[in-house]
């Protein structure tokens, strides 16, 4: 149906505009001269007309508010949701959900992990050897502490602003707290040292040694084996990642393994020790007064190297308290030491100790160290109450109850037999036999304990006239000549003897070079000083009494001990070296296993005196 103009209510005219039977009224054009409608009556727009823009404006502020909304719901649920001093949600330790969990709760829990922990096998892979331990036994810990803080913390390196959103994100993920670890250095060096054994050499250190009484530097030498170090920073990092049940690998490979000290501090160390020591020290106690010997001190000397490389100075304090109770043992009421004699029935028997004054109190290593160091060269020390050096408790240790090593004897170029021990003839009266005699009376009674040696020229010492010996036949350079001590190489051979078919070990013997028909042949031993020397080692478990006795005509050497190895002479050979025969007799040891075991001994004579090979 067709329209007919009509106007606005503001009176604008409007033109129809019609398509396809349709019409629709627009605005007409409104004239420049067309008057503004008045400023009392506003704008649709101002008064919040019904136009798009209005609903617009409606819309903008819901639009606004709702993210900002959620923002405060998410920040007040984060807060309320985190308790301060709590593990933060779904936080994992090693496997183990610790979230939610307090302090205390949290300090429990890591406190199992660390003894689980501790069970962990560690491998250590050197080449193709592999060491196995645990992290216990390696010096591998979690550390508790520090374990704790780390979960405690774990938000503390994000953004505050940021940490509401990723307390959302705990929702869907899992966190993870790590352990921290620590590392017993010590631990695992004396671990792998152990696991090593033989695959180890271990590197020498610089060491100043006593060589003919004066202070001399061995130089040290590298090793070869795993760098502790090297090991102990590669655990933790082997560790990470850690959960029960699972193992800890490292691979490493063997290298040189230096000397800690060096040689020119070794040196500097010797010649401070010389300085130190190098005079005599007088020691003053009520007992009396003595001067300990530079030599004396020097045996007293350690050096030991530190963790720095340098070398310390010190007094052995053991080395020191055996010294001084030497120096001062016959002050009055000193102690007795137990000691062995031969009762009625010819048997061992114990003499009992008894305690005495001995120098000197505890600390005295320290006091006289410290006085040398001030440069003082006396110090004032004092006398104490103390036990004997040894007591009946340690001789009856020894288990020494009976003869051992038979009964033998040698007279006149032939086998014999006489009473326990080993028994030498010889003929009546002269210095000669006056020496034996007192050879035999400074031996009587000595004792070796088990593991311990014995040298006749140790024990005697230089046979001198103030010593109680005389002049009398020897054979020196060849030639037969007097000299004081001649006549001793019996009291030799004969211990020789005693000692052979005790079944010891024999360390130091020579033969005479010419045969005399009063010894065993090939079997025997002569004496010199300082050489040649008879000695042999108590290669038993008990301890061995010496006893010696003899007659106007014989010796007998007897030793005295628990029976062990048994011992017998099994061969006997001879060959030409020149003019000379070479004797060579053959012993055979049984032990108490049943094992045996043989070595030989070898005896060159010449023809006669001034006769040479």
């Amino acid at each position: 149906m067709d329209h007919d103009p009509t106007e606005t209510s503001a009176g604008a005219p409007q033109v129809p505009v019609g398509r396809a039977g349709r019409s629709v009224f627009v605005p007409a054009p409104i004239d420049e001269a067309t008057p503004a409608p008045p400023a009392h009556l506003g704008d649709d727009r101002d008064r919040g007309g019904s136009d798009g823009g209005g609903r617009r404006r409606r819309w903008v502020l819901p639009l606004v508010l709702v993210p900002l909304l959620l923002v405060v719901i998410t920040v007040i649920a984060w807060a309320l949701d985190t308790n301060a001093g709590n593990v933060a949600r779904n936080v994992q330790l090693a496997g183990t959900d610790v979230g939610g969990l307090s302090q205390s709760e949290l300090a429990r829990q890591v406190s199992t992990l660390a003894d689980e922990f501790g069970a962990t096998p560690v491998e250590v892979a050197v080449g193709d050897t592999t060491y196995r331990s645990t992290a216990a036994e390696i010096g591998l810990m979690i550390d508790e502490r520090r374990t704790v803080d780390a979960a405690l913390e774990i938000d503390d390196d994000t953004a505050p602003l940021a940490r509401p959103l990723v307390w959302v994100s705990s929702f869907f993920s899992e966190r993870e707290a790590t352990p921290r670890y620590q590392v017993s250095r010590e631990q695992v060096e004396g671990t792998i040292i152990e696991l090593q054994g033989d695959d180890r050499t271990a590197p020498t250190e610089p060491t100043v040694e006593l060589v003919e009484g004066e202070f001399s530097v061995v130089p040290g030498q590298a090793g070869r084996g795993v760098d502790p170090e090297a090991l102990a920073a590669a655990l933790p990092e082997a560790a990470e990642g850690w959960s029960e049940g699972q193992l800890i690998e490292v691979e490493l490979e063997q290298v040189a393994l230096p000397p800690l000290g060096s040689e020119e501090a070794a040196r500097q160390a010797a010649a401070e020790a010389e300085a130190l020591v190098g005079e005599p020290i007088e020691v003053r106690t009520s007992g009396g007064t003595r001067a300990v010997a530079p030599e004396e001190l020097r045996r007293w000397v350690v050096l030991a190297s530190e963790d720095d490389g340098s070398v310390r100075i010190d007094f052995d304090p053991a080395k020191v308290a055996e010294g001084l109770r030497r120096a001062f043992a016959d002050v009055e009421g000193h102690p007795v030491d137990a000691s062995f004699s031969l009762g009625s029935d010819g048997l061992p028997i114990i003499l009992p100790d008894e305690p005495g004054l001995v120098c000197c109190a505890e600390g005295t290593a320290g006091q006289i160290m410290a006085a040398l160091r001030t440069g003082s060269r006396s110090v004032e020390l004092q006398l104490v109450e103390g036990p004997a050096g040894f007591t009946v408790a340690d001789a009856q240790a020894w288990k020494i109850t009976q003869p051992v090593g038979g009964n033998h004897a040698w007279r006149s170029g032939a086998p014999t037999t006489a009473g326990p021990g080993f028994t030498t003839y010889h003929s009546a009266g002269g210095n000669r036999v006056a020496n034996i005699h007192r050879m035999a009376d400074i031996v009587r009674g000595a004792v070796v304990p088990p593991g311990g040696t014995f040298s006749i020229n140790d024990h005697v010492g230089r046979r001198t006239t103030e010593g109680g010996f005389l002049p009398a036949g020897a054979i020196r350079n060849g030639e037969h000549v007097d000299e004081v001590g001649g006549g001793v190489s019996q009291f030799a051979t004969t211990m020789f003897n005693a000692a052979y078919f005790a079944g010891l070990e024999i360390l130091e013997s020579q033969a005479h070079s010419e045969y005399f028909d009063r010894y065993p042949y090939g079997r025997e031993a002569t004496m010199g000083f300082p050489a040649p020397d008879l000695e042999f080692r108590n290669d038993t478990p008990y301890g061995i009494l010496i006893w010696t006795s003899y007659t106007d005509t014989s010796l007998t050497v007897t030793l005295y001990s628990s029976p062990h190895a048994t011992a017998e002479q099994t061969d006997l050979s001879e060959s030409q070296s020149g003019s000379c025969k070479v004797v060579t007799t053959t012993r055979t040891r049984t032990f108490p296993d049943g094992h045996t075991e043989q070595d030989t001994f070898r005896a060159t004579y010449r023809p006669g005196a001034g006769i040479f090979c």
